[in-house]
Order: C-alpha cells, then sequence, then structure tokens
C-alpha cells in the first residue's frame, strides 16, 4: 500500500518535463534568421535589366538568403526543442583557450584593404591579397604557394563570373 501512495504522488507531484533551452543557441538561430531576412530584403533591391534573361544577378544571393533562413530555422527548431548543439569528441577543442585577437585583427584589416583596393587596383589584385591574408591570417607561413593559388583562384573567379555569367566586375590596373 505504501508503494502505491509513493506512486500516486509521483504522478501527481512530478513536472512536466519540458525541454531546457539553450540561450546561446538560441541567439545564435536567431541572428542567422535575421541575417538570412537582411540578405532577401537586399535582393529585393538589386536591380534587375531586361537582358537578363535566364539567371540575373538575383539568382545566387537568392539562394544564399534561402540557406541561410531555412539553417536558421532548422538552428531555431533545435534550441526551442531542446536539443543544443554539443561538442563532438573528436573535435579536440580547448573551450579554454582564449581568442587569438591578432588572427582576427589581421583577418579584419585584409577585408577593409580588399574593400579599399577593389575599385581601385581591381577584382584580381583585390582578391588575391584577400585569400592570401586568410591564408596569412590563419598561421600559413608558405607565403610564395599562398601567393600562387591566391592569383589562380582570383583569376578563375573573375573569368567564370564575367565570361560565364556576364557579371561585371572591376577591373582596376591589370585591364582584363
Amino acid at each position: 500500500m505504501a508503494d502505491a501512495k509513493i506512486c500516486v504522488r509521483h504522478i501527481f507531484m512530478a513536472k512536466p518535463s519540458t525541454p531546457r533551452v539553450a540561450v546561446a543557441d538560441l541567439i545564435f538561430s536567431l541572428g542567422v534568421l535575421a541575417l538570412g531576412v537582411f540578405f532577401l530584403v537586399g535582393v529585393f533591391n538589386i536591380r534587375v535589366l531586361p537582358s537578363y534573361a535566364n539567371i540575373g544577378p538575383r539568382f545566387f544571393p537568392f539562394v544564399v538568403s534561402l540557406g541561410l533562413l531555412l539553417c536558421g530555422f532548422i538552428l531555431l527548431v533545435r534550441a526551442l526543442t531542446g536539443k543544443a548543439a554539443q561538442l563532438q569528441q573528436e573535435e579536440n577543442v580547448d573551450v579554454t583557450a582564449k581568442p587569438n585577437w591578432r588572427s582576427l585583427a589581421f583577418l579584419a584589416g585584409f577585408l577593409l584593404l580588399h574593400l579599399f583596393l577593389i575599385e581601385r587596383a581591381g577584382f584580381i589584385v583585390a582578391s588575391s591579397l584577400l585569400f592570401w591574408g586568410t591564408a596569412y591570417s590563419f598561421s600559413s607561413r608558405q607565403y610564395l604557394r599562398d601567393g600562387i593559388i591566391a592569383v589562380l583562384l582570383s583569376g578563375l573567379v573573375y573569368f567564370v563570373f564575367t565570361r560565364f555569367l556576364n557579371l561585371n566586375l572591376p577591373e582596376g590596373i591589370l585591364g582584363f
């Protein structure tokens, strides 16, 4: 009889199980959603000329916007249902390590340099410096190899975007 009282008391006194919401995951998911909305609004502010028949300048930003919205929605559902992000065992991350502010400062500097040079020096020069600077910021010290890859990658992107997608990128000092 005592067991029945405990069982009944447990049923009526038990708190309903509610999933715990991880605040950091919730904030991150809302940030991703906000970024997706921001990009989507920007997509509809892109002017489209009547000469574009199939894929216009809105296509890729629209796909990126939808991808951000989808990822943000999935993250939001996971955060609200209590399925917080967990570190994987094989990630080998030191959660007590301090952020590498030097690398972040270098990366921010190269991004600002890219913004300054894109119209003046052109896409290939500015993007090559950005790609090389990104590798440098992440502690790569293979300067020549990184420079060659940066120039080849920038040239390939410029060629594909200008020749196949008919997008105008700044020519700059190279005059392509």
